[in-house]
């Protein structure tokens, strides 16, 4: 582009934003002025082929466009000019065709994809075109039968085909977080950063998906929503969304944890009611789900001509693609798989996929992630008594410590933040999932799959990565937290109708507690230091001295520290939240457990004492390899429950020191011809930062007892 020609454009430019903006009658709803303004954006913009602006002059250009939509917004009777419905109908059928009739809003679909301003006057500006859709038949039936829907849903597809189907690795900040970095990690964790590039696409996918969310809050017509509906659904979901979950199947090997966490981002980021109904009512092949606030919705009248015709054509092109069908293999089926696969990261993304359903779209948890079923529901205070007893016991038999008190009064802060966040605390039509009668609630059936998958994964809870077991508790929580699914069954005893109890096929997640609790105990039993131990890792995941104690653990060398009188005592929590932790974020976020996660913004971990004293010989004991044995599985636990302990054996520097194995040690024998899922020995330190995510855990789990008795009225006054 010459300077001159570049000159003469932004001239240009200046006079229609005078004219635009001015006070001049007749102006805007001219057809010569409308041509003239369009003529100037295709040529200078290369529309027609003469000429590629400077990005400054390309943005003034884009505003202008803008400026015309906020008109025709504010003003219906200037559209006329602007949109020519009778021109072309003799060629209806050409592709150039419906371009001729409104040329103004195929100039600002070219723009959608752009970043900064430029991006945004034109999606701002098409949301504008879209609400007047409503206001114009005309330009109602133009919407339907024109290329809105179909390129808003390629558009879609094509920045979600950009994101990398590797699998995603620990930022910067996740794996300089102490409780990683203390703890054994897996050889995936030490993968490098993901590019630059890789941020920019998440970015750009995540902006389009709002600019689809908007467009449908704008769109007052329901055959244009009901349309941009259809097409995100088999252009985007049916089409290329759920053949890439199918095709990372491979859940040991495949980019499993990739998609996983590309379907965790977009169900984080979608808000629309209807595109969570379109996506996961097709993903997990169900076609009963409906939303709360839409389970009422009146019959709409007979459907357009234009509408019936969209319809075809989708159809059309949904037979062609002849896309696999998830009525055979659905997202609910992927999940079962990849709880149990042998990748850390396969696990995780599928245990915060789960936390994001069952927090925000809690519809789905009720009716189709999890086999439900109505249970007797027990409100008396003498089982909730017994409930929090026993938890609080548990919890004190992890580890003696003077904050207990502090840690749960932080945890029930938490926890209400995250029920009162939850999606059904303010949902409302529920009667269709919600049993009739005070004394009878749904909850979740113990031979559920998913379920046992996840507490499979408990059950190895001191054989798995740290990061695994806060994504998993983290799930578990989010589960525990939707107002219409007891406790009761599956987190806590189960309550049988009639006075003779039966025994259950499976067990609960408090007795999986009970049997981690044991293992524990029988640790305490061969350290005697045990809880003094815990003490100081708490003080080591706070404390200023991580770095020095991390090296220690590394190099077995003296720690040149002084000792402080409050060196076993626990640190100030620090309240900076982050993006990239594993825990529930709330409000709040008082938990310690939370501050243990990340840094603060400024590297270091924050602690009201100087540092603690670690000795060579206590880097050593830090550095013992721990045999491990998981707790009993669920169905063992059903056939037989005797007091457990697990084998431990101690390795310090290439010695082992066996340790007695009691008589009723139950010891799992893996299969030699099948590659062993978890770890099989761990370092102690490895042990006492899972039983302080343990204890942390546990203690949460009390306060959901107690809150949602508060809050749900699940415990009778009297």
């Amino acid at each position: 582009m010459s300077a001159e020609s570049a000159r003469v454009t932004s001239a240009a430019t200046q006079l229609f934003h005078v004219l635009i903006n001015g006070e001049a009658e007749g102006v805007l709803d001219s057809r010569v002025f409308a041509r003239s303004l369009v003529d100037l954006v295709e040529r200078a913009t290369g529309g027609g082929a003469v000429y590629i602006i400077d990005g400054r002059t390309e943005e003034d250009l884009v505003e202008l466009l803008f400026e015309i939509s906020t008109k025709i917004k504010l003003d219906p009777d200037v559209l006329p000019a602007w949109f020519y419905p009778e021109r072309g109908q003799d060629r209806a059928r050409q592709s150039d065709a419906r371009k001729n009739q409104f040329p103004l809003f195929y100039l600002l679909v070219d723009y959608v994809h752009h970043d900064g301003p430029t991006g945004d006057f034109a999606r701002t500006a098409l949301l504008y075109l879209t609400e007047a859709g409503s206001k114009s038949k005309q330009l109602e039936t133009w919407m339907i039968e024109s290329d809105l829907a179909p390129q808003m849903a390629s558009g879609l597809g094509a920045l979600y085909s950009r994101l990398s189907r590797q699998a995603p690795v620990l930022s910067d900040n996740e794996k300089a977080a102490p409780i990683v970095r203390l703890c054994d990690s897996s050889q995936e964790d030490t993968a490098s950063e993901q590019p630059e590039d890789f941020r920019a696409n998440v970015k750009a996918f995540l902006s389009y998906l709002a600019f689809w969310q908007d467009t449908l809050n704008h769109c007052t017509s329901p055959e244009v929503t009901d349309t941009l509906l259809d097409h995100f659904q088999v252009l985007f979901v049916q089409q290329l969304l759920y053949p890439s979950l199918l095709e990372s199947s491979d859940i040991d090997g495949g980019s499993t944890a990739a998609v996983l966490s590309h379907l965790c981002r977009l169900l984080e980021a979608i808000k629309h009611d209807q595109l969570v109904q379109r996506l996961l009512r097709y993903l997990l092949a169900s076609s009963n789900v409906q939303s709360g606030t839409n389970a009422q919705k009146p019959r709409r009248p007979r459907m357009s001509m234009s509408r019936r015709k969209s319809m075809d054509q989708l159809k059309t092109l949904s037979d062609a693609a002849n896309s696999p069908s998830p009525n055979l293999f659905n997202l609910l089926d992927l999940l079962k798989l990849s709880l149990r696969s042998r990748r850390l990261q396969t696990v995780v993304s599928s245990l915060k996929l789960l936390s994001v359903i069952a927090n925000k779209h809690h519809q789905h948890v009720l009716n189709v992630m999890f086999k439900t079923c109505t249970i007797v529901r027990d409100r008396s205070r003498k089982a909730f008594n017994n409930n929090i007893i026993k938890l609080f016991d548990l919890a004190g038999a992890v580890a003696q410590t003077n904050n207990l008190d502090d840690s749960y009064k932080h945890a029930l802060e938490d926890v209400q933040a995250s029920l009162e966040c939850h999606s059904c605390f303010s949902a409302v039509n529920m009667d269709a999932v919600v049993p009739d009668g005070k004394d009878k609630s749904l909850s979740i059936c113990m031979d559920d799959k998913l379920l046992d998958a996840i507490a499979t994964l408990l059950c190895s809870f001191f054989a798995n990565d740290v990061v695994t077991n806060l994504a998993l508790t983290e799930a578990i929580i989010s589960m525990a937290s939707c107002e219409h699914i007891s406790l009761q069954n599956w987190l806590l005893s189960p309550v049988y109708e009639g006075s003779v109890a039966r025994e259950p096929v499976s067990i609960s997640f408090l007795f999986i507690l009970t049997d981690l609790v044991e293992l524990v105990k029988h640790w305490r039993s061969h350290f005697g230091d045990w809880d003094a131990m815990v003490a100081e890792q708490r003080h080591r995941l706070n404390s200023n001295d991580f770095e020095q104690a991390e090296a220690l653990l590394a190099q077995g060398v003296q720690a040149q520290s002084v000792p402080s009188k409050e060196g076993t005592e626990h640190s100030s929590r620090t309240t900076v939240e982050s993006p990239h932790s594993s825990r529930p974020s709330t409000p709040l976020a008082h938990s310690p457990i939370q501050a243990m996660v990340l840094p603060d913004a400024t590297g270091t971990i924050s602690s009201r004492s100087a540092s603690t004293q670690l000795s060579t010989s206590s880097a050593t004991l830090l550095k013992t390899r721990v045999a491990l044995t998981p707790a009993r599985s669920r169905e063992q636990a059903s056939l037989s429950l005797p007091a457990l302990a697990d084998r431990l054996s101690l390795t310090a520097d290439g010695q082992q020191a066996s340790l007695k194995e009691p008589n009723d040690c139950r010891v799992t024998t893996p299969n030699p011809q099948e590659e062993p899922r978890t770890r099989s020995s761990a370092s102690l330190s490895h042990v006492l930062t899972n039983a302080i995510v343990l204890q942390e855990f546990i203690l949460e789990v009390a306060a959901v007892v107690q809150i949602r008795a508060t809050m749900f009225s699940e415990v009778d006054v009297v």
